[in-house]
């Protein structure tokens, strides 16, 4: 009987230390830059649409990083009306002389 426990003890630590090593392999995905998702929208509404999905694993990810820093910095582009001038998106009229 002890030999029985002993041999059951040394396989199953076997398995485990086998399963041990096992992970699963990830992707490597490309990082963009601030600067990229600022000039590429379409990709940065897909990225920031991504990390939404599963905020709690990708919220931190150098893409999900780059793509909200990049979507705050069009945001403050932008240059908003006065009220005095009416809601929406000012324009900057051409230079004249």
């Amino acid at each position: 009987m002890k030999n029985g426990t002993i041999a059951g003890w040394m396989v199953s630590s076997a398995l485990v230390l086998a399963l041990v090593g096992c992970e699963p392999t990830k992707l490597v995905e490309e990082v963009r830059s601030v600067d990229w998702y600022v000039s590429h929208d379409a990709e940065r509404a897909e990225q920031i649409a991504q990390c939404k999905t599963n905020p709690a694993l990708l919220d931190a990810t150098p893409n999900c990083v780059n793509a909200s820093r990049a979507e705050h910095e069009a945001l403050a582009a932008t240059k908003w009306a006065k009220e005095s001038e009416g809601k929406g998106v000012r324009t900057t009229p051409p230079v004249t002389r």
